[in-house]
């Protein structure tokens, strides 16, 4: 949307065109196939039933005769838009409502609500469609999350200081310990105004700090002038080269013309393409091949960028789509070398996996979880160290050709001198710096991400530990087992204890008995395997005085399994296990998965984890080559029309 007293100014005509068109959820600068014909506003534009204000999800909305993946009326089996009348299906079938949510469409049966424009959001990985075709996921357009938002801009106009004043747009939710739900991610009335502010904040700024260069080599306010910067932008913030034919430079060139100054023109661009949809969304949509649709080299680059950057394509990334889009390189070759090249431009970071473990793991939750400061003040820079231990011992194993079993199972951690101290373990020649230091037996610490402080202290209760959190992240995030949450109406208060026991003692005092105990039984003879720590991360040898038992029962397994453990290191502990579960592996997979397409389900789902599987397999699992199973499965590169 466009703000129509802005500065710089619009043309009167053109400027309210554009706003008419926003404020109706219809791109403004959309191609004909993609904008659904001449149907109505809930089925016109680039995402689908309830418009540019709800898109996000691989709906095609309801309206329209164009033979798009947004037009006629056609429904989505991944949640979609639910914007149909009176249909019946999680697409809402083909009803007609005509607001932007689909008048009264029912929800279906795999969880949309009655015209509401989003699917429901999922509370666990739903079980994989069975595979008997090898067909790719379905089509989509979603929108930037918001930390992809934020990196976008900053990437576009190089801004490595972080002087843009990007606003804080989205405030995306959390599916799964992620904020990637293709359906989940839409644009509300409030984000559009909040989207016009930052637009016109960020162009004034690029003109004020020489950043419009980049993008034309011109100053003038003239038509060629005009081509190049619209060319030029429009190439880094809609992830794609702009022909000479395109019907947008037409539409941004008239933008540009009409204003006085080059500064005010370019900011003109600047702020309408930072609001179009096509810089907001990410599309993956691609062209008929067959009863496929094959990703175009564009949509595909800007996968790979997301994927393993979290921002927009860089000038090298585009390039190299350039030359695919030329024939003069195949996208598999395309992908395997941006992929290596983008991976080991950061390895250090490893930015490529991290974006993953923190959300699959739930690894930021050691600054999120909440903790008593009476009983110790974990500071800021002590976080800091443990999300640093963390972060170097997956970056090791992803570099080194590790598996998530090599995280789980590895001899040694990385220390600096404050950590060390923190966690009470002797360490010569420690600074500022991480070294990695080897954990026997005797140094009072178990090697292994699981009993890293970033683990110990994001699953832990304020003031100690918490068997039920630790347990319930094993049970769930790393054997994809679902936990019930309590019934309505039921007391879970933590009653504090009565009498000298261990917290082990407390917790099965609490939580063994009554209705409490079926659930609980999933997670806490878990969680007791990590009970030789508090609830900050510190070694302990007794709890209360009393010695502490460390013994694990995972009750039923995936595979229907009784497994007797104990403690988190050597022979027979809960670490060994996990790494060496075929059940953590497909889980991790499974998550990944999600992470990469921002869909938790779709039909036929288990083609793309069966390939997936097959592929990491003959690398050993390990970490890197389960990226590359997913980058290189069919789902990468075709999709399929929705079912």
């Amino acid at each position: 949307m466009l703000r129509l007293s802005s500065a710089p100014t619009v043309s009167g005509s053109l400027a309210l065109a554009l706003l008419v068109a926003c404020s109706a959820g219809k791109a403004p600068d959309l191609a004909p196939d993609e904008a659904g014909g001449t149907g109505s506003t809930a089925g016109a534009t680039a995402a689908g039933g309830s418009g540019a204000t709800h898109g996000g999800s691989s709906g095609k909305g309801t309206g329209g005769s164009g033979s798009s993946a947004t037009g006629g009326s056609g429904n989505t089996s991944s949640g979609g838009t639910n914007s149909g009348g009176t249909g019946a299906t999680a697409a809402g079938g083909s009803g007609s409502g005509s607001s932007a949510t689909g008048g009264t469409g029912a929800g279906g049966s795999d969880g949309g609500s009655a015209g509401s424009g989003v699917m429901a959001a999922p509370n666990a990985l739903p079980t994989p469609d069975v595979c008997t075709s090898g067909a790719p996921g379905p089509r989509k357009i979603w929108r930037l999350s918001a930390d992809e938002f934020d990196a976008s801009v900053r990437s576009i106009f190089n801004d490595t200081s972080g002087g843009a004043p990007v606003g804080a747009i989205f405030s995306d939710p959390v599916n799964l310990g992620f904020t990637v739900d293709a359906n989940a991610l839409v644009i509300q009335g409030l984000n559009a105004s909040q989207l016009m502010d930052s637009a016109e904040g960020v162009a004034a700024w690029a003109a004020q700090n020489g950043k419009l260069s980049q993008f034309a080599s011109c100053t003038t306010v003239d038509a060629n002038c005009a081509q190049q910067f619209v060319q030029g932008f429009g190439r880094r913030a809609f992830r794609t080269t702009l022909a000479k034919n395109d019907a947008r430079i037409a539409s941004y060139s008239a933008l540009f013309t009409a204003e006085k100054t080059f500064s005010d023109a370019a900011q003109a661009v600047i702020t309408a393409m930072l609001q179009s949809p096509y810089f907001l969304y990410r599309s993956e949509l691609g062209t008929a091949n067959g009863g496929t649709f094959a990703l175009t080299p564009y949509e595909v680059a800007t996968e790979l960028a997301y994927l393993l950057t979290g921002k927009t394509p860089d000038d090298t990334l585009l390039a190299a789509a350039d030359s695919v889009a030329a024939g003069q390189l195949d996208t598999s070759a395309m992908i395997d070398q941006q992929a290596d090249r983008l991976i080991a431009a950061d390895a250090s970071k490893a930015s490529a996996i991290m974006g993953f473990m923190n959300g699959w793991l739930g690894l930021n939750r050691l600054y999120t979880t909440a903790k008593d400061d009476t009983v110790l003040k974990l500071s800021q820079a002590i976080r800091d160290d443990m999300a640093g231990e963390s972060q170097h011992l997956i970056a090791e194993a992803f570099n080194g050709g590790g598996s998530i079993g090599s995280v789980l199972m590895t001899d040694h951690t990385f220390l600096n001198a404050e950590l060390a101290q923190f966690y009470g373990v002797t360490a010569s020649g420690l600074g500022t710096d991480f070294k990695s230091v080897p954990l026997g037996a005797s140094s009072g610490r178990d090697p292994g991400l699981l009993a890293t402080g970033t683990i110990l202290n994001g699953y832990a209760r304020p003031d100690t530990s918490s068997p039920t959190q630790r347990g319930h992240l094993v049970r769930t995030r790393m054997l994809c087992q679902k936990v019930d949450p309590p019934q309505p109406g039921l007391d879970t208060t933590f009653k504090p204890a009565t009498q000298v026991e261990t917290t082990r003692q407390h917790f099965e005092n609490e939580h063994e008995v009554g209705i409490c105990k079926g659930c609980h039984s999933q997670m806490d003879w878990i969680g007791f395997g990590f009970e030789q720590y508090d609830g900050f991360g510190r070694y302990r040898t007794t709890d209360n005085g009393l010695p502490i038992d460390t013994s694990v029962e995972v009750a039923s397994d995936p595979q229907g399994n009784d497994v007797a453990l104990a403690g988190l290191s050597g022979p027979g502990s809960l670490s060994e296990y996990l790494a060496g579960s075929d059940d953590v592996q497909r889980c991790m997979q499974r998550y990944w998965t999600y992470y990469a397409y921002g869909s938790s389900h779709w039909t036929q789902d288990a083609c793309t984890y069966d390939a997936i599987y097959q592929e990491a397999q003959k690398g050993n699992f390990s970490l890197k080559s389960v990226l590359k199973a997913i980058i290189h499965a069919q789902n990468f590169t075709s999709r399929v029309q929705d079912q």
